[in-house]
């Protein structure tokens, strides 16, 4: 449930007022006990000294709970509004945007409202510039040779998230994002499909050194990563890989055989490569769209 830090400012004004109210209750019958003591000069503290004492320590200690309670709702609620505005750019970077964030101030719904659609806007065009890439190698294959892609598969990802929680299944995002980047080539294109599924691109590269390019990347790739809360992660993945080819009358079909790989490697028992030959083609029905 959202607050609003105007509704937070008035309940802490009310709080103030009702403070101020109950000292000023206490000091106004301290400032007319003189005349009742003068009449009375054997009780110098009398029940109604006491009872403005009492009164001025329940003002105080009320004006101070409003204060406290201003100050953690509020703190409490832009720190949980900074996580999810981190959570969005994060998810952005990474291409995979969710429905909803939760969100705790009210102030706050315009910036989220922007940064969602800005975000998703951007993994958009991320996901076209992709697309363009494979359409320009597609073209270039007749005057530049093939080119190949690998598709990687974190293995047993769905498991990080349900035994560790979402955090951590983010950290494991961005930190194989993280290591894949540092280890493929700089001529090389990489992007992330969607999930924990990855591509790599190796333009005007045959699927023979394409796969040695793999297998390299496998040894490279570091055995563990070390996520928040100390969850420490047996890395392992899983990878198909095809070449285009002049025979290709889609762009993308070359991915199709390059998921077709990938699903013959889980088979086989994951945390291995498989290719796909040349020469197969998805269904006719096939729309030529990336999925």
């Amino acid at each position: 449930m959202t607050r609003s830090l105007a509704r937070i400012f008035r309940r802490t004004l009310l709080g103030l007022l009702i403070g101020l109210a109950l000292t000023g209750a206490g000091v106004a019958i301290i400032l007319a006990a003189p005349a009742t003591a003068r009449e009375a000069p054997s009780s110098l503290f009398t029940d109604s000294h006491f009872y403005a004492v009492l009164l001025m320590i329940a003002g105080f200690v009320v004006a101070l709970i409003a204060v406290f309670l201003s100050h953690r709702d509020t703190a409490r609620g832009v720190h949980a509004d900074i996580q999810s505005i981190g959570r969005i750019l994060r998810d952005a970077r990474h291409n995979e945007m969710r429905d909803n964030y939760p969100m705790e101030l009210e102030e706050f719904g315009n910036i989220f409202q922007y940064l969602r659609d800005s975000a998703r806007k951007m993994a958009l065009a991320n996901r076209r510039y992709f697309e363009r890439r494979l359409r320009k190698l597609h073209r270039q294959v007749e005057s530049h040779g093939p080119s190949s892609l690998l598709v990687i598969d974190i293995d047993h990802f769905k498991q990080v998230n349900d035994t560790h929680g979402h955090d951590v299944g983010d950290a494991l995002i961005a930190e194989f994002s993280r290591v894949l980047r540092a280890a493929v080539r700089q001529t090389d294109f990489l992007a992330r499909l969607g999930g924990d599924e990855f591509c790599v691109i190796y333009p005007y590269t045959p699927l023979t050194h394409a796969y040695s390019y793999a297998e390299r990347l496998r040894k490279q790739l570091p055995r563990e990563l070390k996520l928040p809360k100390g969850v420490v992660h047996s890395l392992r993945w899983t990878g198909g890989i095809s070449a285009m080819s002049n025979a290709d009358s889609k762009f993308d079909e070359a991915l199709w055989r390059a998921d077709q790989a990938l699903m013959r490697a889980k088979q086989a028992g994951r945390n291995n490569t498989q290719l796909e030959a040349v020469g197969t083609h998805p269904p006719a029905a096939r729309s030529g769209s990336l999925t």
